[in-house]
Protein backbone atom coordinates (compact mmCIF):
# COMPACT_ATOMS: atom_id res chain seq x y z
CA UNK A 1 0.00 0.00 0.00
CA UNK A 2 2.88 2.51 0.98
CA UNK A 3 4.57 1.72 -2.42
CA UNK A 4 1.64 2.80 -4.65
CA UNK A 5 0.91 5.44 -2.62
CA UNK A 6 4.47 6.80 -3.41
CA UNK A 7 3.89 5.68 -7.18
CA UNK A 8 0.83 7.69 -7.10
CA UNK A 9 2.14 10.92 -6.01
CA UNK A 10 4.93 11.02 -8.31
CA UNK A 11 2.56 10.40 -10.93
CA UNK A 12 0.75 13.55 -9.55
CA UNK A 13 4.22 15.38 -9.78
CA UNK A 14 4.75 14.39 -13.14
CA UNK A 15 1.16 14.91 -14.84
CA UNK A 16 1.39 18.06 -13.04
CA UNK A 17 5.10 19.08 -14.32
CA UNK A 18 3.75 17.45 -18.46
CA UNK A 19 6.37 16.31 -21.16
CA UNK A 20 9.86 16.08 -18.94
CA UNK A 21 13.70 16.04 -20.10
CA UNK A 22 15.90 13.55 -18.20
CA UNK A 23 17.40 16.59 -16.36
CA UNK A 24 13.94 17.69 -15.59
CA UNK A 25 12.29 15.03 -13.83
CA UNK A 26 11.16 15.15 -9.59
CA UNK A 27 14.02 14.01 -7.43
CA UNK A 28 11.98 10.74 -6.36
CA UNK A 29 12.33 9.94 -10.57
CA UNK A 30 15.92 11.32 -10.75
CA UNK A 31 16.57 9.20 -8.12
CA UNK A 32 15.67 6.15 -9.78
CA UNK A 33 17.39 6.99 -13.28
CA UNK A 34 20.71 8.07 -11.22
CA UNK A 35 20.80 4.44 -9.39
CA UNK A 36 20.02 2.96 -12.98
CA UNK A 37 23.21 4.30 -14.72
CA UNK A 38 25.08 3.80 -11.18
CA UNK A 39 24.79 0.55 -11.14
CA UNK A 40 25.02 -0.27 -15.23
CA UNK A 41 27.69 1.98 -15.53
CA UNK A 42 29.40 1.62 -12.42
CA UNK A 43 29.48 5.82 -11.79
CA UNK A 44 27.66 8.46 -10.81
CA UNK A 45 29.36 11.29 -11.92
CA UNK A 46 26.85 11.61 -15.51
CA UNK A 47 26.35 14.34 -17.89
CA UNK A 48 23.44 14.11 -20.10
CA UNK A 49 23.14 15.78 -23.34
CA UNK A 50 19.70 15.88 -24.85
CA UNK A 51 19.02 15.16 -28.68
CA UNK A 52 17.04 17.55 -30.49
CA UNK A 53 13.99 15.63 -31.22
CA UNK A 54 13.77 17.35 -34.66
CA UNK A 55 16.76 15.08 -35.33
CA UNK A 56 14.35 12.08 -35.54
CA UNK A 57 11.02 11.00 -36.51
CA UNK A 58 9.24 8.49 -33.89
CA UNK A 59 5.98 8.06 -36.64
CA UNK A 60 8.12 5.17 -38.16
CA UNK A 61 8.37 3.08 -34.43
CA UNK A 62 5.10 2.30 -33.36
CA UNK A 63 4.25 1.71 -30.09
CA UNK A 64 6.27 4.61 -28.76
CA UNK A 65 5.48 8.49 -27.58
CA UNK A 66 6.89 11.28 -25.83
CA UNK A 67 10.50 10.02 -26.88
CA UNK A 68 13.54 11.92 -25.66
CA UNK A 69 17.34 10.52 -26.51
CA UNK A 70 20.27 11.57 -24.71
CA UNK A 71 23.72 10.44 -24.55
CA UNK A 72 25.78 9.72 -21.46
CA UNK A 73 28.87 11.30 -20.81
CA UNK A 74 31.56 10.70 -18.26
CA UNK A 75 34.83 12.81 -17.76
CA UNK A 76 34.09 13.88 -21.03
CA UNK A 77 33.73 10.68 -22.85
CA UNK A 78 30.28 8.84 -24.05
CA UNK A 79 29.73 5.70 -21.76
CA UNK A 80 26.09 5.06 -23.30
CA UNK A 81 23.15 6.38 -24.45
CA UNK A 82 19.30 6.48 -22.62
CA UNK A 83 16.00 6.26 -24.04
CA UNK A 84 13.06 8.24 -22.72
CA UNK A 85 9.69 7.33 -23.55
CA UNK A 86 5.98 6.18 -22.72
CA UNK A 87 3.73 3.78 -24.04
CA UNK A 88 0.19 3.22 -24.12
CA UNK A 89 -1.24 0.40 -21.18
CA UNK A 90 -4.93 -0.38 -20.39
CA UNK A 91 -5.99 3.20 -20.16
CA UNK A 92 -3.04 5.53 -19.24
CA UNK A 93 0.53 6.06 -20.77
CA UNK A 94 3.63 4.87 -18.23
CA UNK A 95 6.98 6.35 -18.68
CA UNK A 96 10.54 4.11 -18.65
CA UNK A 97 13.93 4.29 -19.30
CA UNK A 98 15.88 2.43 -21.62
CA UNK A 99 19.54 2.22 -20.88
CA UNK A 100 21.99 1.28 -24.18
CA UNK A 101 25.78 0.98 -24.05
CA UNK A 102 27.39 2.56 -27.53
CA UNK A 103 26.91 -0.34 -29.73
CA UNK A 104 23.35 -0.47 -28.80
CA UNK A 105 23.11 -2.91 -27.03
CA UNK A 106 20.06 -2.50 -24.47
CA UNK A 107 22.12 -2.77 -20.19
CA UNK A 108 18.78 -1.94 -18.16
CA UNK A 109 15.10 -1.15 -18.53
CA UNK A 110 13.74 0.79 -15.43
CA UNK A 111 9.50 2.00 -15.61
CA UNK A 112 9.85 5.49 -13.90
CA UNK A 113 6.38 6.23 -13.95
CA UNK A 114 3.15 3.54 -13.99
CA UNK A 115 -0.49 5.97 -13.69
CA UNK A 116 -2.67 2.91 -14.36
CA UNK A 117 -4.09 0.60 -11.43
CA UNK A 118 -3.66 -2.40 -13.61
CA UNK A 119 -0.87 -3.93 -15.30
CA UNK A 120 1.81 -2.87 -12.68
CA UNK A 121 3.69 -6.64 -12.84
CA UNK A 122 6.12 -5.05 -15.42
CA UNK A 123 7.65 -2.99 -12.89
CA UNK A 124 9.20 -6.45 -11.38
CA UNK A 125 13.03 -6.24 -11.99
CA UNK A 126 13.15 -10.08 -12.64
CA UNK A 127 10.67 -9.38 -15.69
CA UNK A 128 12.56 -6.37 -17.14
CA UNK A 129 15.66 -8.32 -17.19
CA UNK A 130 14.36 -9.89 -20.24
CA UNK A 131 14.98 -7.09 -22.38
CA UNK A 132 18.92 -6.36 -21.10
CA UNK A 133 21.44 -7.35 -24.20
CA UNK A 134 18.95 -7.48 -26.89
CA UNK A 135 19.86 -5.34 -29.75
CA UNK A 136 18.02 -3.85 -32.31
CA UNK A 137 14.64 -5.29 -32.29
CA UNK A 138 15.69 -8.41 -32.60
CA UNK A 139 14.71 -11.21 -29.84
CA UNK A 140 11.97 -8.81 -28.72
CA UNK A 141 8.65 -10.64 -29.77
CA UNK A 142 6.14 -10.82 -26.75
CA UNK A 143 5.52 -14.68 -25.85
CA UNK A 144 8.10 -15.80 -27.93
CA UNK A 145 11.12 -14.42 -26.64
CA UNK A 146 9.66 -12.08 -23.44
CA UNK A 147 7.36 -13.93 -21.55
CA UNK A 148 4.21 -13.39 -20.77
CA UNK A 149 3.43 -11.72 -17.03
CA UNK A 150 0.14 -12.61 -14.89
CA UNK A 151 -1.47 -9.07 -14.53
CA UNK A 152 -0.43 -7.03 -17.17
CA UNK A 153 -2.49 -9.01 -20.00
CA UNK A 154 -2.05 -5.60 -22.10
CA UNK A 155 0.30 -3.76 -20.53
CA UNK A 156 3.29 -6.54 -20.99
CA UNK A 157 2.93 -6.45 -24.93
CA UNK A 158 2.32 -2.49 -25.16
CA UNK A 159 5.94 -2.20 -23.35
CA UNK A 160 7.43 -4.78 -25.18
CA UNK A 161 6.73 -3.33 -28.94
CA UNK A 162 7.49 0.32 -26.84
CA UNK A 163 11.26 -1.16 -25.99
CA UNK A 164 11.01 -2.72 -29.83
CA UNK A 165 11.02 0.84 -31.47
CA UNK A 166 12.62 2.20 -29.06
CA UNK A 167 15.96 -0.35 -29.99
CA UNK A 168 15.24 -0.22 -33.34
CA UNK A 169 15.07 3.71 -33.77
CA UNK A 170 18.17 3.87 -31.43
CA UNK A 171 20.36 1.35 -34.13
CA UNK A 172 18.58 3.54 -36.84
CA UNK A 173 19.79 6.87 -35.55
CA UNK A 174 23.50 5.67 -35.24
CA UNK A 175 23.12 3.78 -38.65
CA UNK A 176 22.23 7.70 -40.06
CA UNK A 177 25.10 9.83 -37.85
CA UNK A 178 22.22 11.63 -35.57
CA UNK A 179 23.75 10.13 -32.53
Amino acid sequence: MKRLLQVLIVASIVLIYGDVNAKDYPKPIQKRIDKAIKSTFGTEDVSFIDLSEVSYDITRFPGIEKVSVSKLMNEGAEIGLAGFASSKGKNDLFDYLVLFDKSMTIKKVVILVYRSSYGGEIMAKYWLKQFEGKYNGEQLEFNKDIDSISGATITAPSITAGIKSLSLLMVHLKETGKL
